[in-house]
């Protein structure tokens, strides 16, 4: 079972983020921004308790009051959240899109466990990846061992992904494939069976991990007292640095610490029937019996510990502590050298839940149940937000309190929050995890505006692709900042309609800002990409910043991609063709599709494609269709009868004209239609370029969208 472990620490700066476009299309540039730049408001999540420990739901912004800096500040938006049934980005509104996201990270802890506690550990930590967690939820996977802390995933939404790195708990590490932003364990697996449950004892893979764990276990027996007392120490300083390292990450972090704990006696507290006493206490959840400093009685070690408490609390992070000992029964013959210490940490657990809000499972014959609880607990939660008042003292902790009106609830919050410093840039770090976020979270906007056009393709080979043309605004870029270079880093992942990963882009270009600034100015800077992905729902996502001045942007596309069946007519957008020779274009393959294989061609000459095409009254521009229908055609005489129209927002038809057609077959057995369309006295403003297909033969349809504006 799991005991709630006292009053909770723990809400959440962040950048107002923007609303996810609809599917297929490309959001307006805003100039907003995500983060790092600059925070408009603070969005602060709440979680409210009743005295047994559950959850409240049912509360309205007129049951909160907000204090910042001692000062009543009204709430702007309110949201109420329920992890089982989120409401959609567009419903939650962009404000709450972050931080209204539960975040788990399994942290296995190889120092003070033994080798059976944490193999056994592993199978309710996979149950609980795969079969627990709400859609909506997101997960991380790291180790503790002699290395210190060390993320194997980060927070990420494929569960596969998850239940491979729990499995293997990074043995053999030097084999898997990486991804860029570390929220794949190893891509190009095939992760996605349900019902796996990890590989046989037999395995080579769970022999080695056996084997890693036993020399872990060894080295534990043959230390001693000081070597054990630093080990303890190193402990401390990597749950502590774990707790900064999440500071960059919105939303409450929510550590679930599979350990058998440490000896509390190492730090020099209390001994003999007092200390029994008081582990006792602790772990039935009895903490107002136990004195602090007789309990931990080495100053240094109070201090070690204060730091962390101060650091978890600083960061929105609760620990779980979750006694593995109790999956310890018996003795492997691997284990016959694991000390006795190890299974007598119980206490030092319930000690870690009990001061940073979280929970204290001992039951490990029902570990899974009390997993359940700890979700059940923070099923329903509260985002708040609220405007900062004066801003210019930034990077100092401002100090926040939330209450809520209604007797006997308890509330748990961040005890406050600091406004980054916009001049200050991110160490690698901290930079990455914040582009993970965006990435994982989906996140749409920023102070560098993104637009992007994909297009679904069958390659002559049969393969599935998304070909994709990312589009980055230059004056976004520019504005970064006067060197002479322009460094950026470009993340883009490919993710099916579960959440799994498909396929991902890394890389860091760099632009000489004088000779880039005329082009970018004009047209801005294009990221041209190929995916693998699977036919379905598939949700495309990414991150381009500028590393001087830490400015981003992200975007998000979500799409179906058709299965080219037989017989089937699958058009491509209406693709509004430019020179690729007049503007910046990088290309750069994916970690799945290593040749990279794009459809914009007519014959041997490439075009590029516009996300949001530019479309003048009176002045024509070169559009492409391309056609798919089941079967390769070399024919260059037009199969179907072509219309064009563009709608407004009410869905009524402009007028447009279209000039000669003609048709490019290809060896990929697409054919590329392509005419000369001219609008006529359409009223300036954005509108959707509709066209149409008709297979005069069968009197069939099809028809595409791209949204465009006139002017």
């Amino acid at each position: 079972m799991s005991v709630p472990a006292g009053p909770r620490l723990a809400p959440i700066v962040l950048g107002v983020v923007l609303a996810a476009p609809l599917a297929g299309q490309s959001p307006a540039p805003q100039d907003v921004p995500v983060f790092g730049t600059g925070i408009v408001v603070v969005a602060v999540p709440v979680f409210v308790t009743d005295r047994q420990g559950k959850a409240v739901p049912g509360l309205t912004a007129e049951d909160f009051e907000v204090e910042d800096q001692g000062r009543k500040v009204p709430i702007l938006a309110f949201h109420a959240v329920d992890a089982a049934t989120p409401a959609p980005a567009s419903e939650a509104g962009a404000l709450v899109q972050a931080a209204a996201r539960r975040q788990f990270l399994l942290l296995f802890d190889l120092t003070f466990s033994s080798p059976t506690g944490i193999m056994r550990a592993r199978h309710a930590a996979t149950a609980f990846v795969r079969e627990s967690l709400a859609p909506s939820d997101l997960a991380a996977v790291a180790t503790f061992g002699q290395g210190g802390v060390r993320i194997l995933v980060g927070f990420s939404p494929d569960r596969g992904q998850l239940a491979r790195a729990i499995e293997t708990l990074g043995v053999l590490d030097a084999e898997r494939v990486r991804d860029p932003l570390n929220l794949a364990y190893e891509l190009g697996v095939p992760l996605d069976l349900p019902g796996r449950a990890g590989p046989p004892p037999d395995d080579p893979r769970e022999q080695a991990v056996i084997e890693h764990l036993r020399q872990m276990a060894g080295l534990m027996s043959r230390a001693e007292q000081a070597i054990y007392r630093q080990r303890v120490d190193g402990f401390l300083g990597g749950l502590e640095q774990l707790g900064r390292m999440l500071d960059s990450v919105q939303g409450r972090k929510q550590v679930v610490l599979l350990s058998a704990g440490f000896d509390s006696t190492v730090l020099g507290g209390a001994q003999g029937q007092e200390q029994a006493e008081a582990s006792r206490a602790v772990t039935e959840g009895r903490l107002w019996d136990v004195q602090s400093d007789r309990y931990f009685g080495d100053a240094t070690a109070r201090d070690a510990l204060d730091e962390l408490y101060q650091a978890l609390a600083a960061s929105d992070t609760v620990i779980h502590g979750v006694d593995v000992a109790g999956l310890a029964t018996g003795v492997a013959p691997f284990e016959e050298a694991v000390p006795a210490r190890i299974g007598q940490g119980r206490d030092t657990l319930a000690q870690f839940a009990a001061n940073t809000g979280g929970r204290f499972i001992k039951d490990a014959n029902d570990l899974r149940g009390g997993l359940e609880e700890v979700l059940e607990a923070s099923r329903h939660y509260y985002v708040l937000a609220f405007e900062p008042g004066e801003t210019r003292k930034r990077e100092r902790l401002r100090k926040l309190k939330v209450r809520v009106k209604r007797p006997g609830l308890e509330v748990s919050h961040r005890r406050g929050y600091t406004i980054p410093d916009p001049g200050r840039a991110a160490d690698s770090v901290v930079r990455g995890m914040q582009a993970a976020e965006a990435i994982a979270k989906g996140l749409t906007g920023g102070a560098i505006a993104l637009r992007a056009v994909a297009v679904p393709y069958r390659g002559p080979g049969g393969r599935l692709s998304l070909p994709v043309v990312l589009e980055v605004d230059g004056r976004g870029l520019l504005d970064g900042g006067s060197g002479k270079e322009l460094s950026l880093e470009v993340f883009g992942y490919a993710l099916d309609g579960e959440g799994r990963i498909h396929d991902a882009i890394g890389f860091t270009p760099s632009l000489d800002r004088g000779a880039a600034k005329a082009l970018l100015e004009a047209k801005g800077l294009q990221v041209l990409t190929s995916f693998a992905v699977p036919a379905g729902p598939v949700d495309v996502r990414f991150l381009v910043r500028e590393t001087g001045s830490g400015r981003a942007g992200s975007l998000r596309l979500r799409l179906e991609v058709p299965a080219f069946d037989p017989g089937r007519l699958v058009l491509s957008p209406p693709l509004a063709m430019d020179d690729p020779r007049a503007r910046l274009v990088l290309p750069t393959a994916s970690r799945a599709l290593p040749r990279l294989d794009i459809p914009f061609r007519l014959e041997d000459t490439p075009f590029t494609a516009e996300a949001l095409p530019t479309l003048h009254n009176g002045a024509g521009r070169d559009v492409c269709v391309m056609a798919w229908t089941g079967s390769v055609r070399y024919g260059t005489e037009p199969a179907y009868e072509i219309e064009a129209e563009l709608l407004d927002a009410r869905g009524e038809a402009r007028g447009v004209s279209l000039g000669p057609l003609r048709v490019v077959a290809d060896a990929d057995g697409l054919q590329r239609y392509v005419f000369h369309l001219t609008p006529r006295d359409v009223p300036p403003g954005r509108y959707a370029l509709r066209v149409s297909f008709r297979d005069p033969s069968t009197g069939k349809t099809g028809r595409s969208e791209l949204d465009v504006q006139v002017r």
